[in-house]
């Protein structure tokens, strides 16, 4: 079955981003509370409360804003910027030491969430092949979901158990450098108008 390029390229950078926040995401709470000086089990309750609040109100606003603009450069520098934070995500967990610290972190994170798949959806929306919508959309739950959440968590754990925490998050960041990397080749192909 033929998938155009833009799809193909959205699948695989979802595919990588999500590998690499999975490699760590299930064993976060272990770190965090190891770690950072008085960090328990609720203070990462609440940072997933910040991320995930931050990045629901974030996304709204910033899919009106991308709705009122014509052509999809805007939607491609927004794309960007998230993939930017992305980056910096899993590098900034190595170097952070206070609750507040994570809190900003996983503020930060929720922006950078936000941006990213406002413009994904609506790139991957205005692109998506007639008459594949359903089998599109299931490869992006299922291949740009599921199956990279399992690999990313089952190479994290063996990643964690024979590197550490840190050699992970390296390479969950450069995972995440390939990914934002793969974007750049939509940018000829978006639409302007």
């Amino acid at each position: 079955m033929n998938i155009n390029r833009i799809i193909l390229i959205l699948l695989w950078f979802l595919f990588i981003a999500n590998v690499s926040e999975s490699l760590f995401a299930p064993v976060l709470a272990i770190y965090i509370t190891g770690t950072i000086l008085g960090a328990t089990i609720a203070t990462v309750g609440f940072s997933v409360a910040i991320y995930s609040v931050v990045k629901s109100v974030a996304q709204l606003v910033f899919a009106k804003r991308l709705d009122r603009q014509s052509g999809e450069r805007d939607d491609f520098r927004l794309l960007v910027a998230g993939s930017f934070i992305g980056i910096i995500y899993p590098f900034a967990l190595v170097y952070i030491t206070t609750v507040s610290q994570l809190y900003f972190l996983a503020a930060l994170s929720g922006i950078g969430g936000a941006a990213l798949m406002a413009a994904y959806y609506s790139i991957f929306a205005h692109h998506i092949d007639r008459d594949k919508q359903g089998f599109e959309w299931s490869l992006y739950s299922v291949w740009g979901l599921t199956v990279s959440a399992a690999i990313g968590a089952a190479v994290g754990g063996l990643a964690v158990e024979k590197f550490g925490f840190v050699t992970t998050f390296f390479i969950a960041g450069s995972l995440q450098i390939l990914a934002a990397t793969l974007i750049l080749f939509l940018y000829p192909r978006l639409r302007t108008t």
